[in-house]
């Protein structure tokens, strides 16, 4: 809840952004909207290999404001209105959960905070050799439900052109391969675990690694 002072009389916002309407807007932005990039290597990515990133989106959305007008000697007066704002930064981690010598199992989990409650988890079975989705299952309340498959694959360096860059993370320094991807930039390194990826801009909005490890994914899922 926010306050704002008009000419003499103060008047309250309350704005309230539900939970699946973040999980909506990260959904949009990076899961349907993101390019699939170059199949990874064979034998890659490790079952068990994980990676967690911020996601801070550039695009702001409209949502309703009610708005609280006091008057003198009298009832306040209550108004609806919309106010531009911008989404609060979701953190989603990508892990490999499972796998064979022909395919593996992508888990995409997103969060409002690194260690909160998960608000959607996306688990995609991705063919090795050409990274095509075999199939793809969201969590709902009723159960798992098949999704259209998101497009973000694991990068390899060998797999992207471009120059070597040192470049600086929640994570920590990297040097990492800087190259465009179709609307947007990738920043790739062998060192992260699962997805390769250290750091990506897109017009609406840019992913920054916060963390990962070699192993330890928890199959959401099965658990």
């Amino acid at each position: 809840m926010s306050h704002r002072h008009g000419p003499g009389l103060p008047s309250t916002v309350t704005s309230v952004v539900a939970p699946s309407l973040i999980t909506a807007w990260f959904t949009v932005a990076v899961l349907s909207g993101m390019p699939v990039p170059s199949a990874a290597a064979p034998g890659d990515p490790v079952v068990g290999a994980w990676a967690t990133y911020r996601w801070t989106s550039a695009v702001r959305e409209e949502v309703p404001v009610l708005v609280k007008q006091d008057q003198p000697g009298g009832e306040p007066t209550w108004t609806v209105t919309k106010e531009s704002v911008t989404p609060p930064p979701l953190f989603v981690t990508y892990a490999v959960v499972r796998g064979d010598a022909k395919t593996y199992v992508l888990q995409i989990v997103t969060r409002q905070t690194p260690e909160g409650v998960a608000l959607a988890v996306t688990q995609i079975t991705v063919d090795r050799q050409s990274g095509k989705a075999v199939k793809s299952v969201t969590q709902r309340p009723k159960g798992l439900i098949a999704t259209p498959e998101s497009g973000l694959r694991p990068f390899r360096q060998a797999a992207v052109k471009g120059a070597t860059e040192d470049v600086g993370v929640a994570a920590g320094r990297f040097q990492a391969v800087r190259a465009a991807h179709l609307q947007g930039t990738v920043w790739v390194s062998d060192q992260v675990p699962a997805m390769g990826l250290v750091k990506a801009t897109f017009p609406n909005g840019q992913l920054d690694l916060l963390r990962s490890g070699a192993s330890g994914a928890q199959d959401l899922l099965r658990s």
